[in-house]
């Protein structure tokens, strides 16, 4: 009997204890909060006068009447930023940078989220790329409960670099369905330039650009994996200048190849640097739009970024700012300083821009040209800062 009576105790406190969770839970269910709380990056550049961003608050499950609630920017919360990221010498955004389409807002009845508030922010080119600003937006009123821990939402402002998102081609390839071919047709001179960073040379050939038979860019063959050679023509006509510096591994290096057919001469520049020169090359122009096909059954080859031949021949880095040129570039022009990291898209004689920072499979030339690439299979994008701080 004192048995059954124990169990009947013992029910009853297991009874009152998940009747207690529950409440619990109903009552965490009604908090309110920000629907993001992940700080988001927002980079500041010289060309980029504003921008807009819009949050919006939220709850579990929804009310039979309407939530409403109040937000503001709060400079105080600047050290609990500090402290939960581990950071230090954060400024407060000034208040002349930044609005708010609201500071008042509501969740309708049977609802769980607002309409969006949009913040605005203006004039922030004129802040401090070597500083890091810093808007916390905060709930700071409602007639139901505010979750403290997901209260807050911080807007952060940093100085961009000049690249600040590069791909990653390995094992993978680019091609162009080019929609304006003619201006890179019959090219008596050129000028072909890529930033890339190696991982490794593994492939007996790892192709960097070009097209294969006809005007081709790629490390190994009969060189060293980690050496550059430029391959113009095939069979009995094929031409090869070999670049002989080695291409570390993990490191950014600029190439910059030239073509003068008038001269017959290719020059190639390392990092602004000139490191070869051939004074023998009888190719004749450079047609590099031919039209994209998987050059099966006798197509032509075409142009790639990435491939030649076969698919055994991609290049294990990652890469970025991918020009071609209708022109020569002087020594002067390819060693100006911030030349590898950017150049105007509207300059004289830049035929195609591909930028590589585009988060897309689609990547976008950047002149007036319209001949976008696309990567054959999806594309690692990779954070990066170029170029890198002293």
């Amino acid at each position: 009997m004192k048995l059954q009576q124990l169990y009947f105790i013992s029910l009853g406190l297991l009874t009152g204890l998940l009747t207690g969770c529950n409440e619990d839970m109903e009552n965490f269910s009604n908090n309110i909060y920000m629907n993001s709380i992940v700080p988001e990056n927002i980079l500041v550049k010289a060309n980029i006068e504003s921008e807009e961003r819009s949050f919006q608050i939220a709850m579990a499950r929804p009310e039979s009447q309407d939530v409403s609630f109040t937000i503001k920017a709060d400079p105080s919360l600047i050290s609990q930023y500090e402290d939960i990221y581990y950071t230090s010498g954060v400024e407060s955004l000034p208040e002349n940078f930044y609005s708010f389409s609201a500071t008042e807002g509501r969740i309708p009845a049977e609802s769980i989220i607002s309409t969006p508030i949009t913040v605005k922010f203006t004039d922030i080119n004129q802040l401090d790329i070597d500083k890091v600003y810093v808007l916390p937006v905060t709930i700071t009123n409602a007639n139901i409960s505010i979750l403290n821990s997901a209260r807050t939402f911080y807007y952060v402002f940093k100085g961009a670099s000049l690249i600040n998102k590069v791909a990653n081609i390995n094992n993978n390839n680019v091609y162009v369905k080019w929609t304006n071919p003619d201006v890179v047709q019959g090219m008596a001179q050129l000028t072909a330039e890529a930033l890339i960073r190696p991982h490794s040379f593994d492939n007996s050939i790892s192709t960097l650009m070009g097209i294969e038979g006809k005007f081709l860019f790629r490390f190994g063959d009969n060189s060293p994996k980690n050496q550059l050679q430029i391959v113009t023509g095939e069979g009995a006509s094929e031409h090869k200048t070999m670049i002989a510096r080695d291409v570390q591994l993990e490191e950014w290096i600029h190439i910059a190849i030239t073509y003068d057919a008038n001269a017959k001469t290719i020059k190639a520049y390392y990092n602004g640097e000139l490191v070869a020169e051939d004074n023998n090359v009888a190719f004749g122009p450079v047609d590099w739009g031919v039209e994209h096909s998987d050059e099966s059954n006798g197509k032509p080859r075409c142009f790639w970024i990435g491939y030649s031949y076969n698919n055994e021949r991609w290049l294990d880095a990652d890469i970025s700012e991918v020009r071609i040129w209708n022109r020569v570039l002087s020594a002067e022009e390819i060693s100006a300083p911030n030349h590898a990291y950017e150049v105007d898209p509207a300059s004289n004689g830049l035929a195609v821009y591909w930028k590589f920072n585009d988060g897309a499979n689609t990547i976008k030339d950047y002149t007036m040209n319209g001949n976008d690439a696309t990567a054959s299979n999806p594309l690692t994008w990779i954070d990066v800062a170029l170029p890198a701080k002293e």
